[in-house]
């Protein structure tokens, strides 16, 4: 775990600076939170305490699709060509998507299970959000000093797609924050196979600062 900490606070201070390329004129900032996993029971008439159980996913990409218009709406909540593998940038730029966030990072959900973590903040066409897509290509589970692989069939290049309720809209200058929540125990199960991940993620929070 101490190469998964060092991970973290390089990431902690890397997302605070991240800043997306283009002509936008409004700002979108992603963070996460985590709900935690029940602690594995101490064996049966020993004397050990219960351990934490958490989650460590390998995160490549966060991004966000803006409808500036009706059209884009639409193509936003219905995009059947984002999930053949084709082209990001052709998908973005067709679409109206905006990257918050690239690289690859390490992020324990025991840490956002406390305090919400950023994950970026990138400049956008001001408009209304319809999703929020996230790429994850690795996770594993901690059970104190033991790890476990976690197999994430769902956590494919075209990424996980969170679709916004409501009107969550972002102003010309205004800056929106938006907070995922990650489910661990719905997401989890336990297999003949071994761990399975099938991400349950909300949008908990969208404001505009």
């Amino acid at each position: 775990m101490h190469a998964f900490s060092s991970h973290l606070v390089r990431f902690g201070f890397f997302a605070l600076v991240i800043a997306g390329c283009g002509g936008g004129d409004a700002t979108v900032e992603v963070g996460v939170t985590a709900q935690p996993l029940q602690a594995s029971a101490p064996p049966e008439g020993g004397t050990e305490e219960a351990v934490q159980r958490h989650l460590v996913v390998m995160l490549t990409e966060v991004s966000v699709h803006v409808a500036e218009d009706a059209e884009q709406d639409e193509a936003g909540q219905a995009s059947p060509g984002d999930d053949d593998g084709s082209s990001h940038e052709e998908s973005a730029s067709e679409r109206g998507w905006s990257t918050i966030f690239s690289g690859e990072v390490k992020l324990d959900l025991l840490d956002a299970s406390s305090t919400e973590k950023l994950l970026g903040s990138s400049e956008v066409p001001a408009g209304k959000v319809t999703q929020v897509r996230l790429v994850l290509t690795d996770a594993e589970l901690v059970e104190g000093s033991t790890t476990s692989a976690v197999s994430c069939p769902s956590c494919s290049e075209s990424g996980l797609k969170i679709v916004t309720e409501g009107a969550v809209e972002v102003s010309p200058g205004g800056t929106l924050h938006l907070t995922l929540d990650f489910d661990q125990a719905r997401s989890l199960t336990q297999e003949q196979s071994g761990y399975r991940l099938d991400p349950v993620i909300k949008i908990a929070k969208a404001e505009e600062l």
